[in-house]
């Protein structure tokens, strides 16, 4: 898949070369990010294009499933193109085997050749967040559930974040007010929209936002304490790797986690996220270095489909 010139594109770029010169080290990861946001911008425009969207929903629907504390895209029914999703799970692993993961996705690459794990399920699972399923398969086949999981939500998180857009950001529609106010009150670490804990947090003139690391979703952070468990502010504290730094990470001593907070002039768009997130990984290293870690994806219960059963998710 090849990607046109494009100011996404062109901002990449400018971000990639400006990164690579202050971080020298980061060049392996550099070169295959590169792949993954290009094939990532081209994917968003085009299912922008497609007739038909990944799925609908009714405002007044996601505002109620909100207010009951179950993101609005979780268990609706979708319409996922598979023939243009599908080779990006093929694409990723390639990518992941010449990037450094080798034998080990390959042979989730060979796994996946063979048919023995329906593409179509599999994405289906990965866009409802159900990892579970995912890892259960991937060991009952002999190969790497993080390869598996990573290769489906490189390809599936551009349905998500277009999903979402047409709950929460209706083309040339106002959103309605009672899903406003129910995204406003939103009272949880987890996205409002797909499930996944944020990438990061945004401090933007004064005001901090929550960025989904799957689907994209701004929302507000409207509590003062842990994102992950919800402790009081006084079990956080934060590190920043110099003194008077912008960016820095948030450290709950309750339950181990830590959250970066990245102080920016706008908001990121969804197909440069994986880019802010590598370029903060100084402060990925720091927290781990003071024994602080990424929590796994919130366990919001949900049915336990495995990625070899057929599903209707095609065109």
């Amino acid at each position: 898949m090849t990607c046109p010139t494009s100011p996404l594109l062109d901002q990449a770029q400018a971000r990639w070369t400006a990164l690579g010169t202050a971080t020298p080290d980061l060049a392996p990861a550099i070169a295959l990010q590169r792949a993954f946001v290009n094939r990532t911008i081209e994917t968003v425009d085009r299912l922008q294009q497609l007739d038909k969207p990944v799925l609908e929903l009714e405002p007044g629907l996601a505002a109620t499933k909100l207010r009951a504390s179950t993101p609005a895209l979780r268990g609706e029914v979708l319409e996922l193109p598979v023939d243009l999703l599908g080779p990006l799970v093929f694409q990723a692993c390639d990518d992941l085997a010449s990037g450094g993961a080798g034998e080990v996705a390959q042979r989730v690459r060979n796994c996946l050749d063979a048919g023995r794990i329906d593409i179509s399920s599999l994405l289906t699972a990965s866009f409802e967040r159900n990892q579970a399923a995912i890892r259960v398969k991937a060991t009952h086949e002999g190969i790497a559930p993080d390869v598996l999981w990573l290769a489906a939500e490189l390809a599936v998180g551009p349905a998500a974040h277009v999903a979402q857009q047409t709950v929460f950001a209706p083309r040339g529609e106002q959103l309605a007010s009672t899903l406003t106010g129910a995204l406003d009150a939103w009272p949880h670490g987890y996205c409002p929209a797909c499930g996944s804990w944020p990438a990061f947090a945004e401090d933007l003139d004064a005001v901090s936002f929550l960025r989904c690391s799957f689907c994209g979703l701004q929302w507000h952070l409207n509590f003062a304490g842990c994102t992950y468990c919800g402790n009081d502010p006084a079990q956080l504290s934060s590190a920043s790797i110099a003194t008077g730094s912008p960016h820095r990470a948030q450290l709950c001593r309750g339950c181990g986690a830590y959250l970066k907070r990245l102080t920016v002039t706008s908001p990121t768009p969804f197909e440069l996220l994986p880019i802010e997130d590598l370029a903060s990984t100084d402060l990925d290293i720091l927290a781990a270095e003071q024994g602080f870690g990424r929590p796994s994806l919130p366990d919001l219960d949900g049915p336990e489909r495995y990625p070899c059963e057929n599903v209707k998710s095609t065109r």
